[in-house]
């Protein structure tokens, strides 16, 4: 099987823009298993990375707002947040790999579009920070909107990633997958800084247990009166889980920050 590793992490920019604001406990167990698992996924050899990833308008606005669009550049620069604490760097891309999953989409019912000029914010490049150290592995990125109605449905989002799952086992390459986004946050929104603990936890339930049909059922109105308008961006996580149908998936952490204004949440996934 060409994915040869898969996981679920948070991206709340306080991790790196305010970490010291967060209890140290806190800071230390969630941060400390996101760099284990940059090491795991160093560990799995991959040639490449796929990131089913989210976007803060820093490409598309209501002008054009796809479902989904897949990175098919050389190379990606981030973070656009300068006080993200994290220096600017080119990500490398993987332009054929990214044009043989959009020529694929195509040919299974699924229209995405595609952006040769893509930035990263902090939803891509803070994961990569931990996860893909001084961005060794060249990434393709695909963006799910998770920004504004319409968005598609988590079964839609199920049912993509079921389809790159299958795609990318017939990949020559060796492939990293992961999902980045949520929990249940409310940014610049009256009700920032609340956290939906029991929402965030039955979520992960649903994906640790592998119940697909939970997952695929959860609709735009529950998450968005349940999780926040942050909380949309779970619809990666539930694409993850159906490009990893069949592999086991472990909470390494879940820690309810306050000050990172955000459930923050990670998962590994195993075959």
């Amino acid at each position: 099987m060409s994915i040869v590793f898969a996981c679920a992490a948070s991206h709340a920019p306080g991790m790196t823009a305010w970490t010291e604001a967060a209890p140290k406990e806190q800071a230390d167990n969630f941060l400390g298993s996101y760099r284990k698992l940059g090491a795991s996924l160093a560990a799995s050899k991959p040639d490449a990375i796929v990131a089913l990833t989210v976007e803060h308008w820093a490409n598309f606005f209501l002008n054009n707002m796809p479902s989904f669009c897949i990175g098919r550049a050389e190379y990606y620069n981030g973070p656009i947040e300068e006080w993200l604490r994290i220096p600017k760097a080119r990500v490398p891309g993987d332009a054929p790999l990214a044009k043989e999953i959009i020529d694929a989409c195509l040919d299974n019912g699924f229209d995405p579009t595609f952006s040769d000029e893509l930035l990263f914010d902090h939803a891509t490049f803070l994961p990569l920070h931990f996860l893909n150290p001084n961005f060794a592995l060249p990434v393709v990125p695909i963006i799910i909107n998770a920004l504004t109605p319409p968005m598609p449905t988590a079964k839609r989002c199920f049912a993509f990633g079921q389809f790159l799952g299958k795609f990318l086992e017939k990949s020559q390459k060796r492939v990293a997958l992961i999902a980045t986004g949520g929990l249940s946050h409310w940014p610049g929104e009256a009700k920032h800084g609340k956290i939906n603990i029991p929402f965030d936890k039955k979520f992960l339930e649903n994906l640790t247990t592998g119940n697909h049909a939970s997952l695929s059922a959860y609709t735009h109105e529950e998450i968005n009166s349940e999780a926040g308008s942050g909380g949309h961006e779970i619809r990666t996580w539930i694409a993850l889980a159906g490009a990893v149908q069949s592999w086991k998936a472990d909470l390494l952490a879940y820690e309810p920050v306050v000050p990172w204004a955000t459930g923050c949440g990670l998962v590994a996934f195993h075959q």
